[in-house]
């Protein structure tokens, strides 16, 4: 059975969250979390909240019988959003555009044991 949690429109650049994510599949919830705790980045909070809403998805289809070492993310997906664009003035009377991007997040988890390949 699979726990399912979208995130839309986070406020962070696709390639950035990529990188952060990569290293989420196939590993347990729990140390999943653990991971998301240590790294740096401000965007790992955002990536937190998707896992942990998977988590309780999955949780009340199975009348809260699971623990978090039981679970694991299957599936973690970034997609790439709307840029919001601005104008930054330049010299001579030029304009640079400045892209803000923002992304989409899947995030499935599940309680099968997962086998590396």
């Amino acid at each position: 059975m699979e726990g399912i949690a979208y995130q839309k429109y986070l406020r962070g650049s696709p390639k950035k969250l990529v990188r952060l994510v990569s290293p989420l599949r196939n590993m347990s919830v729990e140390k999943a979390l653990a991971v998301m705790r240590q790294l740096p980045s401000t965007h790992t909070r955002l990536v937190e909240k998707a896992i942990k809403s998977a988590y309780a998805n999955l949780n009340v289809k199975k009348d809260g019988e699971l623990n978090e070492s039981d679970t694991f993310v299957k599936l973690i997906i970034v997609e790439q959003s709307f840029r919001l664009k601005r104008l930054n003035p330049r010299a001579r009377g030029r304009a640079d555009i400045i892209q803000r991007r923002f992304s989409h997040l899947k995030c499935v988890v599940t309680d099968e044991v997962i086998s590396h390949r």
